[in-house]
C-alpha cells in the first residue's frame, strides 16, 4: 500500500497512524490529498484531525481525549529550517485549543516511518513507552523510566533505542507524570513542547515517551527543482558577510551607553531595522538573547509582573547588560540546532559554579522570565531555573509568571515562607526562584498548586491575589508587552491559544518592520503598520497571522522572517508538484486559522473569555509612571474586534460568516459554527 500511495502523492504520505493507548492497538487511516491541498501539514493537518477525532466537550486529561504529533510539509525533506515538529490537541491549562512548536527529530522521523502525524487516544494501564519502526507499534513498559528526570531518562533510552539519528524521542519528566497543568514535553533532550500542558496530557495517559524510528523517505514530486532551491537557501544564509553587514550586526547588540537612545525610539515610535545580512549574523551569534537587554531597556520585556519599569527598576548598564547576550556566550560549549537548520541559534552551555554541564542555553523567554521579570540579575542562577525547567518538565514562561506573582503575593503579605515551604520569595531572590522552581518541577509541597499556572495558583490563595495574576483565560502571557506592540496584544487575546507570543502576528512589522512571508498574496499598504497607530491593524494582524499559520504548516522556523524570508511557493512546488501561487498558502493559513478558531467555539468558548488583565491594557497599576511606556495604554479590546472583523468572524460569538466559510470551501466542514 506504501508504494501505491508513493505513486500518487508527492511531498506527503496521505497515511496518519492511529493509536490506542487503552486497547494497545493501531490502524492507518489513508487522508485525502484534498486535506494536504487545503490544510497543508504540521497543526494544519493536526487541526484537521483535531477537528474530526475530538470528542467535544471532551476534559483534557480524559482517556477518551485525543492529541497529535503532527510533521510540517517540508519536514523530513531536508529542506532549510523545516526542522520543526508540532503537537496539538486541547490544553489542560486553558482548556482551548492547544498547540505547540519545537525542534526535534520525532516527525522528521515519523515522516520517514512513512506517516505525516501520529493521533494518540485511551490511557495505558501501566506506565508505557510507545515505539514505532517504520509499520511496527509495540507498547512497552517504562516503569523503570516513571519518576526519573529528563537527563536520566535520555540516557536510558538512547541506551536502548540510539541516538537521534536512529530515533527521536518525546518523553515527560516528573511534572508530566504529576499532571501538573504547566508540564512540558521534552524533544531530544533539549527542545520543549513548552506551552499549553502537554506533558500533563501524557501524564493522563501514563504515556513517558514515544520513540519512532523511520528508515524511508517522502517521495518528492521535482527532485531536481528542490534540491536547488533547498541550496540556493542554504548558500545564501552561509556567504561570507562584508564589512558593511558586520558594522550593522555590530551596532545591533545592546550597549550600554545607548540606553537613551533605545527609550527614545519606543517613544517616538521609530522602527528598529538592520540589513538582512547582519540579521542573519547577529542571529546566528546570539538567537533570542540578543534581543534580552534591549528589550528591558526600551519596555518591550514587562517585568515586575507588568509593574516594573525597566529603565527604572532594573537599568541597562547596571543590571539588564548582566543578562545580555554576550554574558550568555561566555558559556557556551558548543552549538544546537533544532534539525535541517543552515543557522543554528541555541547553544550547550556550562556552568560550574552551579555544577552545570551539557544544559540547553537559556533564551529570551527564560532569561526574562527568571531575570529581569522578578529584579534578578544572576545569568548563572537564571541559568539553574532554566536546566530545572527542562530537567523537570515544565514551561519555562508559566513557572516565572507564576514566581512573579509570588514575589507580588509575599510583598503584599499574602503569603510567607511558611506557605512556600520555608521559601522566602522576595524580588530579586534568584536562589529562592531556583528552589520554587524545583519544588514545582517535582509537585512536591506548594509545588503541587504552583504548578497549574497562576490562575489556579490565585483561586488557591484566594485572599484578593487573583487581581494581580496576569493570565488570558488561564494562559500567562509571555515577554512581550502589549504597551509595546500592541499587536502582540491581541494575539495573546484573539489567537486560539491564549497568552502565546509565536501564535502568529504583525507585531514584528509594528515595531521592527519585518516583510511579508507571503508577497505576493498582499499589497505593502495593507500589512505594513505604523508603531504609534492603530490604523489599518485588523488587517495586518489577519495578514501576518493567516501567513503564519501557513508557515506552522510547512514546519518552517518563525525566526526566518526576522533574517529574511524563505521562497515557501518555490519549496512546495518542487515538493508536491501542486503549482500554487502566494495567494493560495495564505488561504491554507486562513482555513488553518479558522479551524483552530472554530475548535474553540465548538467547546463553547467565546471571544468575551479572551479578557486581557488591566495591566495589559496600561490600566490601574499598569499604567506605567515612568520610562518609554509612561502612561501609555492599549486599546485591546478595539483592535481585537478589528481583527476579527478583517478574519469575517463576529465579534460576539467569534464565528465565521457563512459565505466567507463558503469562499474558503469549509462551510460543510464548519456546518453549525458559522454565522
Amino acid at each position: 500500500m506504501g508504494e501505491a500511495l508513493a505513486a500518487v502523492h508527492k511531498g506527503f504520505h496521505g497515511r496518519v497512524l492511529f493509536v490506542d493507548l487503552t486497547a494497545k492497538t493501531h490502524e492507518v487511516q489513508t487522508i485525502d490529498p484534498t486535506v494536504y491541498r487545503d490544510y497543508l501539514g504540521g497543526y494544519g493537518l493536526g487541526a484537521w484531525l483535531m477537528w474530526k477525532h475530538f470528542p467535544a466537550g471532551t476534559d483534557a486529561l480524559a482517556p477518551e481525549a485525543c492529541f497529535a504529533l503532527c510533521a510540517g510539509l517540508l519536514t523530513g525533506l531536508h529542506s532549510p529550517f523545516s526542522g520543526r515538529i508540532q503537537i496539538v490537541g486541547k490544553s489542560p491549562l486553558t482548556n482551548t485549543w492547544g498547540d505547540s512548536n519545537s525542534g526535534g527529530s520525532v516527525c522528521i522521523h515519523l515522516r520517514k516511518a512513512g506517516f505525516d502525524a501520529l493521533v494518540v487516544k485511551g490511557r495505558a494501564a501501566e506506565p508505557t513507552l510507545l515505539v514505532i519502526r517504520d509499520g511496527e507499534v509495540t507498547f512497552e513498559p517504562a516503569g523503570e523510566l516513571w519518576g526519573q528526570e529528563i537527563p536520566e531518562a535520555f540516557d536510558a533510552l538512547k541506551a536502548k533505542f540510539g541516538g537521534k539519528r536512529d530515533v527521536g524521542v518525546s518523553a515527560i519528566g516528573p511534572a508530566g507524570e504529576k499532571q501538573l497543568r504547566i508540564a512540558s514535553v521534552m524533544n531530544d533532550r533539549y527542545h520543549a513542547f513548552g506551552r499549553q500542558g502537554f506533558g500533563a496530557i501524557y501524564g493522563s495517559k501514563n504515556l513517558k515517551a514515544i520513540v519512532v524510528a523511520g528508515t524511508g523517505d517522502v517521495p518528492v514530486a521535482r527532485p531536481d527543482a528542490f534540491k536547488k532551491v533547498c541550496k540556493k537557501i542554504t548558500d545564501e544564509y552561509k556567504k561570507d558577510l562584508g564589512l558593511v553587514a558586520r558594522f550593522f550586526a555590530y551596532m545591533a547588540k545592546p550597549k550600554g551607553w545607548l540606553a537613551w537612545m533605545y527609550r527614545l525610539m519606543t517613544k517616538m515610535g521609530a522602527k528598529l531595522q538592520s540589513p538582512t545580512a547582519s540579521m542573519r549574523r547577529l542571529w546566528s551569534q546570539r538567537g533570542t538573547t540578543a534581543a534580552v537587554a534591549l528589550s528591558v531597556e526600551n519596555g518591550d520585556a514587562p517585568i515586575k509582573n507588568w509593574t516594573g519599569v525597566g529603565s527604572r527598576d532594573f537599568p541597562l548598564a547596571k543590571r539588564a547588560m548582566k543578562l545580555d547576550g554576550a554574558v550568555v556566550d561566555k558559556y557556551i560549549t558548543k552549538k544546537l540546532s533544532c534539525g535541517d537548520c543552515p543557522m543554528p541559534c541555541k547553544g550547550i552551555v556550562k556552568v560550574k559554579s552551579k555544577g552545570l554541564s551539557d544544559v540547553r542555553r537559556p533564551d529570551y523567554e527564560t532569561i526574562i522570565g527568571f531575570g529581569a521579570n522578578i529584579l534578578n540579575d544572576d545569568i548563572e542562577l537564571v541559568t539553574a531555573c532554566h536546566d530545572a525547567c527542562n530537567r523537570l518538565g515544565i514551561d519555562a514562561v508559566s513557572s516565572s509568571m507564576t514566581i512573579a506573582w509570588v514575589c507580588e503575593a509575599v510583598e503584599k503579605g499574602l503569603l510567607t515562607a511558611a506557605d512556600l515551604d520555608g521559601i522566602d520569595m522576595r524580588w530579586g531572590n534568584g536562589e529562592a526562584a531556583l528552589a520554587l522552581t524545583i519544588k514545582i518541577g517535582t509537585g512536591e509541597g506548594c509545588g503541587a498548586w504552583l504548578g497549574q499556572g497562576v490562575k489556579r495558583a490565585a483561586e488557591h490563595v484566594g485572599k484578593g491575589s487573583e487581581a494581580f495574576a496576569v493570565h488570558v483565560h488561564g494562559g500567562e502571557p509571555a515577554y512581550h508587552d502589549s504597551r509595546f506592540t500592541s499587536l502582540m496584544g491581541v494575539t495573546y487575546v484573539a489567537d486560539p491559544t491564549p497568552g502565546r507570543h509565536t501564535a502568529g502576528s504583525a507585531s514584528w512589522n509594528e515595531t521592527f518592520g519585518v516583510g511579508f512571508g507571503l508577497p505576493q498574496a498582499a499589497d505593502k499598504k495593507d500589512w505594513n503598520t505604523k508603531w504609534k497607530s492603530d490604523a489599518g491593524k485588523g488587517t495586518a494582524q489577519a495578514l501576518f497571522s493567516n501567513a503564519h499559520q501557513a508557515m506552522n504548516g510547512l514546519g518552517l522556523c518563525m525566526f526566518t522572517m526576522l533574517t529574511g524570508s524563505l521562497p515557501w511557493t518555490e519549496l512546495v512546488n518542487a515538493a508536491t508538484g501542486w503549482d500554487v501561487t502566494d495567494k493560495d498558502l495564505l488561504l491554507c493559513g486562513e482555513r488553518i486559522q479558522n479551524l483552530r478558531a472554530a475548535f474553540n467555539r465548538r467547546e463553547g468558548i467565546k471571544p468575551a473569555d479572551f479578557a486581557p488583565h488591566p495591566r495589559m491594557l496600561g490600566e490601574g497599576d499598569g499604567n506605567l509612571p515612568a520610562g518609554p511606556l509612561k502612561g501609555i495604554k492599549v486599546a485591546l479590546p478595539v483592535l481585537k474586534d478589528d481583527y476579527y472583523k478583517a478574519m469575517h468572524w463576529d465579534t460576539q460569538t467569534g464565528a465565521v460568516d457563512k459565505a466567507h466559510a463558503e469562499a474558503l470551501g469549509m462551510a460543510d466542514l464548519l456546518e453549525g459554527f458559522t454565522s
